[in-house]
């Protein structure tokens, strides 16, 4: 690969990080190098950035993630999904931080997956960086780009699912899989459906994969139960449990395992049908699909389909999925054969082959189903999908819908129950909610995936159903049923007819089913990641998206849905919670003073959907977040290549690699600079040398704000000055300022004051001076809106342009004193003082901007240093007091005084827990002598604290003391493979640390522990 990098395109790591990720997929083994660095104490911002780069850490997780449910265990794909989470999480920084990680997280999926495509990956890698750098404009295009949606960052929308799929049953993605892409969607409520039972590992997995996203998770169990000539289909979803250990405690409990296990056998039931279905292929339709498309391929084995399966319950679904895997290559040979005879052929033989081609074209899984594995495809075997057709059946599916309600509300916990009405017609759904007497909490009245395939003709019946038995008007419900019951009568169903005149004299009865517990409604995808044809999982409430949003979903035609409701949002303002007295003091003030007083509090915003709302509509405000799929087709032509043409993406300008796309930035801002200096001026100082000193005092800026936000030239980390500044942020500073010259020098200062206004520094220094600093403001804002900065930092921008006026007066005022002072005419010092006047100006703009960015810079990463030590703090305490618990009768801070026998005890008991040890001095090492604002981030805690809490924080940092117990952690493999910058940085500094911690301790008040 090295051999064929260009200097120009792309930068050296993102060669490195596609040659070092390949390496790793293509071992049958991969060596343990960055799984070490998935251990949870690891910090994102601690020791483990020696051992790997973040893009790497990422994109390692991302393969475990991603990989087959047979290769990695759950517990490792959580810890996969954890690192990746914390990994892009901890920035809290960023103006776009939810949608950064979104994104990020897309990218590297798409990376991993494109293996062997050496340049999308290369591309995939620069979107990766430059969503990493948190660019407003850039993030949105790439969100865009990749098919999501912006999310509001207050993380407030109304997105959901309440019926999804994951690998369990019949979906493509494992727990923890479904759940990360589901968070890169943005949804925020999500029900994941299971059949018959739940097994306590796949439940194990997605919650603790939703706890680590924040997502709130509900799991269901799609139960069938007999209803005259077919099943109706009920989700009950257990609900009432605090934690996942809650739920697990629940699923062991004597009653529902013996439910479960009742279901369990409904699944092997429908499992040993599906491979009754399988050999049914191979003796009645096999042969002819051979014979049809000239193929000979072998009878399927049954083997074979259940390692394709995997650990899901074998289904229709893929059963249709392994057919089609086996028939696709040998087609794909066929069609390549075929297109060769085609070049040939005469007008007749191409028509023929043609049409040949198209038939396989559309053998896809879909079709499949239909064409092959519908009951009336295979008549010899037993409909299980009619109750009276299946003999076999357990008896759990012989239950009516009632009987089945009194065993679920027969379980120990609260429930929901929702019933699905895909296969029913409104009077089905009636008498169901009837029989049930309010039992059926939920009506799903609208699936995604049957919408997408045209079964939607009695869904808008359906929730008339619902809304009429919330409304409570009896009137409205006896015309229903007289409805329903004219539809009966003119059937000839004169059974039925009768129960419905029960149900019309008991009108009354059935509505107060929900007087007082509305039947609510349930809206979900059905998604399985696997359909051509319907948009993946995720709804959302677009009123509740950012503008933006809502304007990109109107363009976007296809991701409107019929169905609307109508949501509301709740403000709630809070005091704000501070330590200090006088802080509090001041917000108590501040409370009392008109239009200031909601600065003393904190405004949070939260959406919720009014009840009975929701109903299906022409033009609704509910749009999908999936996406939809690329190829509805297997993709054959003849002759070949002769289909559409695939979408090709080339380098453009952001591929040239950083440091020569900064350089492009600094020339073309430096061009326009030099020649409004050059045709302007006469005095061979500004003519020449305007634009270097005007980009100087831009420059100086810059990089001053940065190193004094990091901690200025006197901080004790080992952070040079240049690692503090961000080489882009002023290469576009640059840019942007160059263009400004124009505008300032010439078509303000002179053109429209000078020459236009006769306004000068002579006739009214303190008006141009202003003037000046109005257009510089403007200008700045209309950059700063154009790269789509927050509104607040485009506001606070134009300001602080103002806040320069007075010093740009000051600054001209005592230039002109000293030029006075030195006996210059004051002719010549006006003359002067005009030709330096946007200079004098910039200079004013760019102090102040100094101070305001180089505090913002400094709290920004004061910031994150507080969010780094307060998370480290908090499991050296956790830690401290669990090994404080093995040892009752032990002072432990005067045993841990002898680091050596101290470590020597705790290995005895538990090797994890020096384990743990280490790595928190190691981590709080790294913070000090590589991150910002480090120290001031650790008095700010130590200050609270008590002797003997600082005693505590020195004690357990003095384990770096142990060189030979630390040095071994790190050889084997702490950091992973690449352990040698880590070792020989903590041998080096370790000692430097320990000596600078205790000072501090000392300053903040006295600590006992002595080393």
């Amino acid at each position: 690969m090295k051999a064929n990098r260009c200097r120009l395109l792309f930068n050296a790591e993102d060669y490195d990080l596609i040659e070092t990720v390949d390496k790793l997929l293509l071992r049958d083994k991969r060596q343990q190098q960055f799984r070490e660095l998935f251990d949870p104490y690891l910090h994102p911002r601690g020791i483990k950035e020696m051992g790997a780069p973040r893009s790497l850490r990422i994109a390692y997780a991302m393969i475990d993630l991603l990989e087959s449910l047979e290769k990695e265990s759950s517990e490792e794909r959580v810890r996969a999904l954890r690192v990746v989470h914390d990994e892009l999480m901890r920035d809290t920084t960023f103006n776009l931080r939810y949608n950064a990680a979104r994104v990020m997280l897309q990218i590297m999926k798409e990376f991993v997956r494109a293996h062997g495509d050496e340049k999308r990956q290369l591309l995939l890698a620069q979107d990766f960086r430059n969503a990493a750098s948190g660019n407003p404009r850039l993030l949105r295009g790439q969100i865009s780009k990749y098919g999501l949606i912006e999310m509001p960052e207050a993380w407030n929308q109304l997105a959901f699912d309440d019926h999804v799929h994951d690998a369990n049953t019949k979906g493509r993605k494992s727990p923890t899989h479904l759940i990360m892409d589901a968070w890169i969607k943005g949804i925020r409520y999500l029900c994941v459906i299971y059949y018959n039972y739940i097994s306590p590992e796949a439940a194990t997995e997605l919650l603790q994969a939703a706890e680590i996203m924040g997502m709130k998770l509900r799991i269901g169990v799609q139960l069938s139960s007999s209803f005259r000539d077919k099943y109706v289909h009920l989700v009950w979803i257990p609900r009432g449990f605090n934690h996942h250990k809650d739920f697990l405690t629940f699923l062991d409990e004597p009653a529902v395992r013996r439910f479960m296990e009742e279901g369990r056998a409904v699944s092997e039931h429908r499992s040993r049908w599906v491979l009754s279905l399988l050999h049914s292929f191979n003796r009645i339709h096999l042969a002819s699909i051979n014979d049809a498309y000239g193929l000979s391929v072998p009878p399927l084995e049954e083997r074979e389909f259940l390692a394709f399966v995997g650990k899901a319950q074998p289904s229709l679904v893929h059963l249709a999925e392994f057919i089609h895997a086996v028939f696709l290559p040998p087609m794909s040979r066929r069609v390549a054969a075929l297109s060769e005879a085609y070049r040939n052929a005469d007008g007749g033989e191409r028509e023929k082959i043609r049409a040949a081609v198209a038939s396989m074209n559309s053998f896809i899984p879909e079709e499949i189903v239909d064409r092959y594995l519908r009951p009336r495809a295979n008549p010899h075997l037993p409909d299980i999908w009619t109750p009276g057709e299946d003999r076999d059946a357990p008896p759990s599916l012989r239950l009516v819908p009632r009987e089945l309600l009194d065993k679920l509300h027969g379980l120990p916990c609260r429930s929901y129950i929702t019933l699905n009405p895909s296969n029913l017609s409104p009077e089905d759904v009636l008498e169901v909610l009837y029989d049930g007497e309010g039992g059926i909490t939920h009506l799903e009245i609208f699936n995604l995936k049957d919408w997408s395939q045209g079964r939607t003709e009695h869904r808008e019946s359906i929730n008339r159903i619902r809304l009429v038995l919330n409304d409570g008007s009896v009137v409205e419900a006896k015309r229903l049923v007289q409805g329903m019951l004219r539809t009966i009568a003119e059937g000839g169903d004169g059974g039925r007819a009768e129960k419905f005149r029960k149900i019309l004299y008991d009108v009354q009865r059935l509505q107060s089913f929900y007087r007082y517990n509305r039947l609510r409604s349930r809206l979900g995808s059905d998604s399985m990641g696997r359909s051509r044809h319907s948009r993946g999982m995720g709804l959302v409430v677009v009123p509740t998206l950012t503008a933006r949003s809502r304007k990109a979903i109107r363009k976007d035609a296809q991701r409107a849905l019929p169905v609307r409701t109508m949501a509301c949002l709740n403000v709630t303002f809070a005091p704000r919670i501070v330590r200090s007295r006088a802080v509090g003091l001041f917000f108590r003030l501040l409370r009392r003073i008109p239009f200031l007083n909601a600065y003393a509090f904190t405004r949070s915003e939260n959406w919720k959907v009014f009840p009975n709302t929701t109903h299906l509509a022409e033009k609704g405000n509910i749009a999908s977040l999936g996406g939809l799929p690329e190829a509805i087709d297997n993709q054959f032509s003849v002759p070949i290549g002769a289909g559409p043409a695939a979408r090709t993406e080339n380098p453009g300008w952001t591929c040239i690699n950083t440091p020569l796309r900064n350089l492009a930035k600094v020339v073309l801002g430096f061009i326009p600079a030099f020649f409004t200096f050059y045709l302007t001026k006469d005095w061979w100082l500004l003519a020449y040398f305007g634009a270097v000193i005007w980009f100087a005092i831009t420059g100086l800026r810059n990089i001053t704000q940065s190193v004094v936000g990091g901690g200025g030239l006197f901080r004790s980390s080992l952070l040079k000055w240049n690692d503090l500044v961000s080489w882009s942020r002023v290469a576009d500073s640059l840019l942007f300022t160059g263009f400004s010259v124009p505008l300032l020098d010439y078509l303000v200062k002179t053109v429209l004051l000078a020459d236009r206004l006769n306004i000068t520094t002579a006739t009214n220094p303190l008006l141009l001076y202003s003037a000046m600093a109005l257009a510089n403001g403007m200008y700045i804002s209309s950059h700063n809106a154009f790269r789509g900065l927050p509104r607040a930092a485009i506001v606070g921008n134009f300001f602080r342009t103002m806040l320069s006026i007075p010093l740009a007066f000051a600054l001209n005022g005592l230039i002109l004193k000293s030029l006075c002072a030195a006996g210059m005419a004051m002719a010549e010092i006006n003359a002067g003082l005009q030709l330096w006047a946007a200079v004098i100006s910039k200079t004013a703009s760019d102090l102040v901007a100094a101070v305001i960015e180089g505090a913002a810079d400094r709290q920004k990463n004061l910031k994150l240093r507080l969010l780094d030590y307060r998370e480290k703090l908090k499991q050296v305490d956790d830690l401290y007091a669990q090994i404080d618990a093995l040892y009752p009768e032990e002072n432990l801070a005067t045993l841990m005084e002898d680091p050596k026998e101290f470590l020597s005890i705790l290995r005895s008991k538990s090797r994890d827990m020096e384990r743990r040890l280490i790595i928190n001095a190691l981590d709080l090492l790294y913070f000090w002598m590589y991150q910002p604002r480090a120290e001031t981030a650790l008095r700010h805690f130590i200050r609270p604290m008590s002797r003997d809490e600082r005693r505590v924080i020195f004690t357990v940092q003095r384990v770096l003391e142990r060189k030979r117990e630390v040095s071994e952690m790190l050889l084997d493999g702490l950091v992973g493979r690449h352990f040698g910058r880590a070792l020989a940085f903590y041998l080096s500094h370790s000692e430097r640390y320990l000596q600078s911690l205790k000072r501090i301790l000392s300053s903040e008040g006295r600590c006992r522990s002595e080393p």
